[in-house]
């Protein structure tokens, strides 16, 4: 088994894995990066990642990620001063993906003016914890969502479905702040209806021309729990 390939580790309530960190950061994904307490926002810009074959006395050969020419491109975040970061400290950086939140430690390796871009140490792992209380199922089915403080509905889809949240995908130009509490409304593939569920919205994103909302349930609702547990069973 390669270092690519090592399964999560769990350590309390995070995971660390060796997986390289293209399989969860995409280009154009934001980051957070975090150095002596204030955050930057930012973005991903691109990653390289060499490995090396080391030998150890008596064991078998490990492979290990070549130091001198691995690294992480991300954009200059806008409040960043000009020197503001030392280089060679140790940095945080975080993103989230798919309901979990990711984070690795790093160092600055150099700061480029042209293209305007941060150069990071590419990390050995990466520690993520599940925010979602249960797993989603992935499914497609119409929702009429209403922003208790806007005006009128809007029709989106949801895309993935528990008993405690939801990620639903609505057009381009229809989207709603984080923090938001929603009403939605939708028919369940088994024919329950559900009527006013209240929801607050988590975290938003675009992909595709889509804004993807993630939402989590303020209110239980033994129709969409009983539902999610049947579509689980049948999965196993």
């Amino acid at each position: 088994m390669s270092a690519s390939d090592k399964p999560p580790v769990e350590t309390g309530i995070f995971f660390t894995t060796s997986s390289p960190l293209e399989k969860f950061c995409d280009v154009g994904d934001p980051l957070i990066v975090e150095w002596k307490g204030k955050r930057y926002r930012t973005m991903m810009r691109g990653a390289k990642m060499e490995m090396v074959a080391t030998n150890l006395t008596g064991q078998k050969p490990r492979l290990a990620i070549l130091r001198d020419t691995s690294f992480i491109l991300a954009d200059m975040p806008k409040n960043y001063a000009n020197g503001c970061f030392e280089f060679n400290s140790p940095l945080t950086v975080r993103f989230l993906n798919s309901g979990k939140v990711y984070a690795f430690r790093t160092t600055l390796m150099r700061v480029h003016n042209q293209p305007p871009v941060l150069v990071l140490e590419y990390p050995e792992k990466v520690e993520f914890h599940n925010m979602r209380s249960d797993e989603r199922v992935g499914m497609v089915f119409p929702v009429r969502v209403t922003e208790n403080s806007g005006p009128g509905n809007k029709m989106g889809a949801v895309l993935d479905l528990s008993p405690s949240g939801t990620r639903i995908g609505l057009d381009a130009g229809e989207g709603i702040n984080v923090g938001a509490k929603l009403s939605l409304s939708f028919t369940l593939p088994n024919g329950a209806a559900v009527n006013d569920l209240v929801a607050s919205v988590r975290n938003i994103s675009e992909e595709g021309g889509k804004y993807l909302m993630g939402a989590s349930f303020l209110t239980y609702v033994p129709s969409v729990t009983g539902f999610c547990r049947e579509c689980s069973d049948c999965l196993e």
